[in-house]
């Protein structure tokens, strides 16, 4: 092996070490962190299934950002958790739309991708909902955006993100009219809230790793925390926590929109590792429910253990090579320039 990799490599074999020690150690002093969940046995997975995916490919210009994307929705009648058919929405091959905009600094050409992708994922899922309602509605990615996605406040994208706000609030309130349970699905989260209260310099998904075992998943806890509050009427409803479908891959981070609880210290006082939060009875179960259902759902493989549904949703919306180049190859065309460092004659 290179030299130059031999000490990165025990440094790394050591710092695994440590902390699978500390995250058997915090599952040893706090029990109430991870609970067993109890999968819907085989014969009773019936089902109606639908996810949402998006593909993306974005191009910067002399000036210019150029964003083609497409969602895609599909739909999956599970019976006796065999796939009895399925529909993809609109169809299962969608052509890209475009979206343009001039003088956007790096940061706000970052911001302008992913608002994009978001608008007609969120549009996708909302057209979806409304022809084929659910039981389930799965999300790839988050239930809300992320810091980065948010433009300055004097940005000419604040009211593409108030856009895009709207969209959500519209998704949560048709979920609930028509019964849906609504869950965003992360299989490679970043995110570092429940390894940072352990005091641990790690991700939630690594630190869960070693935490749970599979077929486990931790407490619930809120998305937002007391100050944030975001999108209003919704903030203290939306959740989170992680699961391990197998033993063999890495855990999931799953966001879903709970019940309408009471409000009171003790439904908010238990989050992260703190423990469970105190919600109704009735919310409980529908929290446990959703939990079985996405287990279930994701354990279809042992090596990938990811919603299948969502499997096709990514295959149909990924933007392959051939698309990609007749894009660029359409745009190049038009008195855009390209960046320079792209075009250079050498290397």
């Amino acid at each position: 092996m290179d030299e130059r990799f031999l000490s990165l490599i025990e440094t790394i074999r050591k710092k695994q070490t440590q902390l699978r020690t500390r995250a058997l150690a915090i599952r040893k002093e706090k029990p109430e962190l991870t609970k067993r969940v109890d999968a819907i046995p085989k014969q009773s997975l019936s089902i109606s299934v639908c996810a949402v995916d998006g593909g993306l490919f974005a191009m910067r210009l002399h000036g210019s950002d150029v964003v083609a994307t497409r969602a895609v929705g599909v739909h999956f009648i599970y019976n006796g958790s065999k796939l009895e058919r399925f529909e993809h929405f609109p169809s299962k091959t969608v052509e890209p739309v475009i979206e343009f905009r001039n003088a956007l600094d790096e940061h706000e050409a970052n911001v302008f991708k992913s608002l994009v992708r978001l608008k007609y994922e969120l549009s996708c899922a909302i057209s979806l909902l409304e022809k084929y309602p659910p039981d389930i509605l799965l999300m790839d990615g988050s239930l809300w955006t992320v810091p980065s996605d948010r433009p300055q406040s004097e940005s000419e994208l604040a009211s593409f993100y108030s856009e895009i706000v709207s969209l959500y609030k519209k998704l949560f309130s048709l979920c609930e009219r028509k019964k849906t349970k609504l869950c965003g699905v992360i299989k490679d989260s970043r995110s570092r809230r429940l390894a940072k209260e352990s005091g641990l310099d790690c991700s939630d998904t690594v630190l869960c790793d070693y935490l749970l075992e599979a077929g486990e998943r931790t407490s619930f806890f809120p998305y937002f925390e007391e100050s944030q509050k975001e999108p209003e009427g919704f903030w203290n409803r939306l959740k989170i926590f992680y699961i391990k479908p197998s033993a063999q891959d890495l855990p999931l981070r799953i966001e879903f929109l709970g019940g309408n609880e009471t409000k009171n210290k003790s439904t908010e006082a238990g989050a992260g590792l703190n423990g469970e939060s105190n919600s109704k009875p009735s919310a409980d179960a529908e929290n446990e429910k959703i939990a079985s259902l996405i287990l279930s759902l994701s354990s279809i493989s042992e090596t990938f253990a990811y919603p299948a549904i969502l499997v096709e949703a990514d295959m149909c919306a990924a933007m392959d090579a051939g698309e990609i180049e007749h894009i660029q190859n359409q745009l190049l065309q038009s008195d855009i320039r390209p960046l320079r460092r792209n075009s250079r004659p050498f290397r």
